[in-house]
This record gives C-alpha cells, sequence and structure tokens, in this order.
C-alpha cells in the first residue's frame, strides 16, 4: 500500500474525523474531572512538555552495524478515565481497563538507515524510517516483590516512510513480559524491563532481508525472504527524577536472531544487536486538575 500526495485529501478527512472523536472525549472528561476532588489524586491530569533523547541503535535486525541518532520532540500526556494519550500508547485504555486486563491502541518507531554507510546493504535502498500501530492486550500478572508484571500482546501494521510516501511493510506480533518497579532500594530510581518475542510476515522480512537480482554482487547473492520468527529480544531502562519536572532516562538491551527465518540472507550478519538510548524530558506546562497516579 502506497500514500502519496495525491490521498492527502482522504487521509486528512481521515485525521479530522479522528480529532473531532477526541476532542469531544477530551471535553467530557475534563467536565467530569473538574467536578472531582483534587485531593483524590497526586498527579495532573494533563502535560506538555519538550523530550529529547540518543540512541545508538542496530541498522536493522542482524545487522553488523549500529548507527547514533538524535531526537528533540513536544510531548503531551493525557490521563483520563476513557482517554489516555502519551507514555507507552497513543491511545490507552479506551477500550477495556480493569485489575486483570487492559486493551489499547499501542505504537512504536525505529529510525531510518543509509545503505551506503552498511557494507552488508551498500548500493541497495535505504531503510526508511518505520512506524507501528495496532491493538495490544496487556495481561496483569500481578505484584512481585514489589513491582508490576504484565504480558503485552501486541498486533502492529508496519509502514515505512521517508516523509513523501507511506509504504505498507507487512505486520508483526510482540509477546513481551514487562516488570516495572518504582523506587528501587529506596533509591528515587524507576525500573523498567522487559522480555519478548517477534513473528513478522513475510513483507516485512522482505524489507529487512530481501535482496533482488538487481542489487546481486559477488559477495551478496539474491535471496527471497520467508515470514515468520524475527527474533528475541531483553532490555532494562531505569528513570531518575531530577526535579519534579525533569527526568532522565537510560536504556539498554539486547536482541537474539539465532535461529530466525532468514538467516541465510546475506543481509543477515551477525546472531546478536545490542542498543543503549539516554534522555531527558522537561514537563513544562501541568494541569491543575488531578487524575489518578496509576493510570
Amino acid at each position: 500500500m502506497i500514500v502519496t500526495i495525491t490521498n492527502l485529501a482522504m487521509v486528512s478527512r481521515t485525521i479530522v474525523i479522528i480529532v473531532t472523536v477526541l476532542i469531544i472525549l477530551f471535553s467530557a472528561e475534563v467536565k467530569a474531572n473538574d467536578n472531582g476532588s483534587k485531593t483524590e489524586s497526586t498527579i495532573p491530569l494533563w502535560e506538555l512538555g519538550l523530550s529529547a533523547g540518543g540512541f545508538y541503535t542496530p541498522d536493522y535486525p542482524a545487522a553488523e552495524k549500529n548507527s547514533l541518532h538524535g531526537l528533540i520532540l513536544p510531548y503531551v500526556i493525557y490521563r483520563g478515565d476513557f482517554l489516555r494519550l502519551g507514555k507507552d500508547s497513543i491511545l490507552k485504555g479506551v477500550f477495556i481497563d480493569n485489575d486483570f486486563v487492559e486493551f489499547d491502541i499501542s505504537v512504536a518507531a525505529s529510525f531510518n538507515s543509509d545503505s551506503n554507510d552498511n557494507d552488508a546493504r551498500r548500493g541497495m535502498p535505504d531503510l526508511d524510517y518505520l512506524f507501528e500501530i495496532g491493538p495490544q492486550l496487556k495481561i496483569k500478572l500481578g505484584d512481585f516483590h514489589g513491582g508490576k508484571a504484565e504480558l503485552l500482546l501486541p498486533i502492529h501494521a508496519v509502514f515505512s516512510t521517508d516523509i513523501s510516501r507511506i509504504d505498507h511493510r507487512g505486520f508483526v506480533l510482540k509477546p513481551t513480559i514487562t516488570y516495572k518497579k518504582r523506587n528501587v532500594f529506596n533509591s528515587l530510581i524507576d525500573m523498567y524491563s522487559s522480555v519478548g518475542v517477534s513473528f513478522a510476515s513475510q513483507k516485512l522480512h522482505e524489507y529487512y532481508y530481501a535482496v533482488e537480482p538487481q542489487y546481486a554482487t559477488p559477495t551478496r547473492h539474491a535471496y527471497e525472504s520467508d515470514g515468520g520468527y524475527l527474533g528475541s529480544r531483553i532490555a532494562i531502562g531505569l528513570s531518575y527524577g531530577i526535579t519534579e519536572r525533569i527526568q532522565a532516562t537510560v536504556a539498554g538491551g539486547i536482541g537474539y536472531y539465532g535461529g530466525t527465518a532468514n538467516t541465510n540472507s546475506p543481509l543477515f550478519r551477525q546472531n546478536t544487536n545490542g542498543y543503549i538510548n539516554a534522555g531527558l524530558t522537561w514537563s513544562i506546562i501541568q494541569s491543575d486538575m488531578r487524575a489518578n497516579p496509576h493510570r
């Protein structure tokens, strides 16, 4: 699927509909929260701020090269009863949210890669920015050693973009177990860890690992990819509140790709990848209205 400039009218109408629905939900929640007691909650209903970070990440799964990226973006967080924006999903808890399960719409993204800076892909098309969106079922496994464990079951549609166009790149399923603990060892540091696996459609594997005949060389044979197992990963992150409005984060992880569907591709270069990220968030504006701190 390709979305070009000629499709902007249809995309614009869709955006208008979505924004209208969000405004209606937002207005209803603001009224409901404004009528409630401020003493029953401890965090702002909404926040506006800036987020900046550095990311040292693989060019693609099983690549032999990492690249350094930097990013500065505004962010918005809204913690309503029915509508929630920001944090780990763009729309959270809209459908189901109770003590046992939660159903939301989650997103993910990854950086682009210049093929001429990667020996394995030199002379091939660049890898564009990727973004994912789709439903996610969250099963709340309970409290363990002062933290919360959850099983996440997201199914995402994957798209690539170079800003001028958007291409559909298939689907990915990423079952993940997460563990979050606040104030580790009474240090004011919060911890997040996860372990998970990924399975993807043939189309996404093709984007990473296929080599069309016109890009074959004496050291890079033509290759048709298969769908299936994409890899496993483990990650840990730490966050620390420098002030009430400024928070520092650092995270790292390892991906393992042995036994995946396309280990025979000439673009598959190693079984493991590592990454590390660091960033700061600054909450510039916060509402006087308050929300449940567990949202």
